[in-house]
């Protein structure tokens, strides 16, 4: 199961998403360890879109020009402007819808790209790149847009694909309807942070930060591996359950994550919703919250230590 609690008050993982991520109620980290020529070509990739993109919207502008009469206006006070009165008619207003969804989609991939550029100028390819996602404003859409009762497996399901490996690994092109939205602003302050000791790249592991009133709850996906890489966690677990009259539910627990997550020759297989299930159904018939009692457990985790001397900026 994945390690859930509060990022603790203070610490300047907390103060880089509050200032970088404020405008999101879902905030997705990984690193992506794909090979840096794999990286580097896809770049170029866009950047060739890019260009393409850029002289589209160009031609179109100055078309523009001429089509919607700017021209013929301006050469009204200054007679070296001169142009012909724009035509009025039904294609014209084609013209207008093609260059509005034009301006729409594309001005905002070109905006975008420019982050790109510069922080592989300033931060070049890492050997792994720290990653920030965010829902596209067609995820959010989609989300107000279903039924109360479905909107929550609705988002279960979004937030599934954005954990799966098989998923996040996928190169996009930025495009509005994409479900996630890279944020290469923050990637960028991220390895500034890095560089200073504030923030360690260890810090964004796989993870789904999610804003609540009293501040961010983090799911470390990272962990989901290896149920046993935090022992510290399975101690306080065990002394709290054993403190309840609840031994027996640590026991079923623990034996449930050896045979479901153990193989026979001590490799570490991956958790499945089966294990998730068998696990939440051992806490749920005897009346133990699991959600409450983790929270209350990993207030704290080294991953996001509070350091007082230091500030993210």
């Amino acid at each position: 199961m994945p390690a859930a609690h509060r990022v603790p008050e203070g610490s300047p993982v907390a103060a880089f998403l509050s200032e970088y991520a404020s405008d999101a109620e879902v905030y997705v980290s990984h690193l992506d360890t794909t090979e840096v020529s794999s990286r580097k070509r896809h770049f170029f990739m866009i950047l060739s879109a890019n260009l393409a993109w850029f002289f589209l919207l160009g031609k179109r502008t100055y078309g523009a020009l001429y089509r919607y009469g700017i021209l013929f206006i301006l050469g009204k006070v200054l007679p070296i402007l001169k142009a012909p009165p724009p035509a009025v008619n039904w294609p014209l207003a084609g013209q207008l819808c093609l260059d509005i969804f034009l301006l729409s989609v594309l001005l905002p991939l070109v905006n975008n790209f420019i982050s790109v550029v510069k922080l592989r100028y300033y931060h070049g390819f890492q050997k792994s790149d720290i990653v920030f996602r965010k829902p596209s404003s067609a995820t959010v859409a989609n989300i107000v847009s279903q039924p109360p009762d479905k909107r929550d497996s609705y988002m279960n399901d979004i937030l599934r694909r954005a954990v799966d490996p098989e998923e996040f690994k996928q190169s996009t092109w930025g495009m509005p309807w994409d479900e996630w939205t890279v944020d290469f602003r923050a990637m960028a302050v991220a390895y500034e942070a890095e560089k200073k000791g504030l923030i360690s790249r260890d810090a964004w592991e796989l993870s789904v930060f999610m804003k609540m009133k009293d501040g961010w709850t983090v799911i470390e996906h990272g962990k989901v591996s290896d149920p046993l890489s935090q022992v510290g966690m399975m101690d306080k677990l065990q002394h709290k359950l054993t403190a309840m009259g609840k031994r027996h539910v640590f026991t079923q627990m623990m034996e449930v994550i050896q045979v479901k997550t153990v193989a026979k020759d001590g490799t570490a297989l991956p958790v499945t919703e089966e294990v998730d299930a068998i696990i939440a159904d051992i806490f749920r018939r005897n009346e133990v919250d699991f959600v409450e009692l983790t929270s209350e457990l990993a207030t704290e985790s080294p991953r996001f230590a509070v350091n007082s001397s230091k500030k993210t900026k």
